[in-house]
């Protein structure tokens, strides 16, 4: 009662409702239901939440009926960002994309955005930072590839964004929607695996420090799975108009069978033990339709996410059941999840590949290459906060924050060079 005595007006008419949230299932924005507590909270990204923050701004107040994960997973194509972006809009959910290879290598703390490609172009054929096209056309992706390089940039970033969007859901309330989550990289890990594009060494390095990394988050309250027919992915290759994703020569048909197979058995088949699985037809559901979406809505709404409550074997909504128990259990999981650049930190400070293992890793002389011509480049010869180019001397000299704005600070970027 102590909580409810020092709880802001605000936030106290909103915690009679706020209960429950846990037993009901989401509503649409249209239905009026939804309210997100006021006032806004503090910058629960960087910082942590304290002892003292959770008595003038309790978790209770700020959690509704939608405050769920659902994640949008299917093949390459199948149109799984624009069904999340607008489910997002349907339920008024905060909506993450997909990670591009931009978020792995462009530097968007200068101005104008620096994009670490350029290197490319006078790097030696070793040192290149590697990219999709470089994947998908190498015949032997093995030897003289980098597969694992790659998917380990890709799963540090989906896992940041995950972990990003679990905060944001307890100190806002306000749900979220994905494409592709981090636990889906299991399925790509596999397929690779069974096309040749990856090594057994390498396959089962990933999956030893993907169960272990990926631990630390919940997950999801719903997992849409969109299945399209080769044809329809096809077709939006064409719509997409990217020469290395149409000619490229490891983006067979058989491969896309390959992973869609992996992502059934692989990872839909385990998640169906922890969350509710909703398959969507291509072939009879256009998910680019407006009214196809709206029944894909409608039919979220009638889901169950309180779980049955069995006696045994009852894991669907495990973590959320047992994380929301309380008051105090929901400030323990908003403390846990806040500060998400500390969480991410702990969770990968020791994932180190192993120095032979060159589908991660670049030899010393390639990335001698890479960070010579970092200190060569007058963009990125200095940190950007450091840096005349973008910021004053004075503030430069005196200024004890500016850190944050550092290369050492965007925590997914020291992954570039192991």
């Amino acid at each position: 009662m102590a909580l409810i005595a020092h709880t802001p007006v605000a936030l106290r008419r909103t915690q009679l409702s706020t209960l429950k949230c846990i037993y009901r299932s989401i509503k649409t924005i249209e239905s009026g239901e939804i309210a997100y507590a006021k006032p806004p909270p503090f910058d629960y990204i960087s910082q942590p939440f304290s002892l003292i923050r959770s008595i003038r701004d309790p978790t209770y107040a700020r959690l509704n009926e939608n405050s769920k994960v659902i994640v949008v997973e299917g093949n390459i194509g199948c149109g799984k960002s624009f069904l999340a972006a607008k489910l997002a809009e349907h339920f008024g959910m905060n909506y993450f994309p997909d990670v591009t290879e931009d978020d792995i290598y462009v530097f968007k703390d200068c101005n104008p955005a620096f994009d670490l490609r350029c290197h490319n172009a006078v790097l030696p054929d070793d040192a290149k930072y590697y990219t999709c096209e470089m994947f998908w056309n190498e015949p032997d992706l093995i030897n003289k590839g980098k597969p694992l390089y790659l998917q380990l940039q890709f799963y540090i970033r989906r896992h940041l964004k995950y972990l990003k969007g679990l905060c944001t859901l307890f100190n806002t309330g306000r749900g979220f929607i994905t494409d592709r989550s981090p636990f889906s990289e299991i399925a790509w890990s596999d397929a690779f695996l069974r096309a040749g594009y990856m090594s057994d060494r390498a396959s089962r390095w990933f999956n030893q420090h993907h169960g272990i990394t990926s631990r630390c988050l919940w997950k999801p309250h719903l997992v849409i799975y969109v299945k399209a027919t080769n044809q329809q992915i096809r077709d939006h290759f064409k719509k997409r108009n990217l020469p290395w994703e149409m000619n490229g020569i490891n983006l067979t048909d058989k491969f896309l069978d390959t992973y869609t197979q992996m992502l059934e058995n692989s990872y839909l088949a385990r998640m169906s033990r922890y969350s509710e699985i909703m398959t969507i037809d291509g072939s009879t559901m256009d998910v680019y339709d407006e009214n196809d979406i709206k029944i894909i809505a409608q039919k979220i709404t009638e889901m169950n996410f309180s779980g049955a409550h069995l006696l045994r074997d009852d894991y669907k909504f495990l973590e959320w059941r047992m994380g929301l128990f309380n008051d105090r259990a929901k400030i323990n999981a908003r403390a846990k999840f806040s500060d998400a650049g500390r969480s991410f930190s702990m969770q990968f400070k020791k994932v180190n590949p192993p120095q032979d293992m060159y589908e991660c890793l670049y030899s010393y002389d390639a990335r001698e290459h890479q960070v010579r011509l970092l200190y060569m480049d007058p963009r990125t010869k200095y940190p950007p906060s450091f840096n005349t180019r973008y910021n004053n001397l004075l503030n430069i000299m005196f200024n004890p924050f500016l850190v944050k704005g550092n290369f050492a600070q965007d925590l997914p970027r020291r992954f570039l060079w192991f």
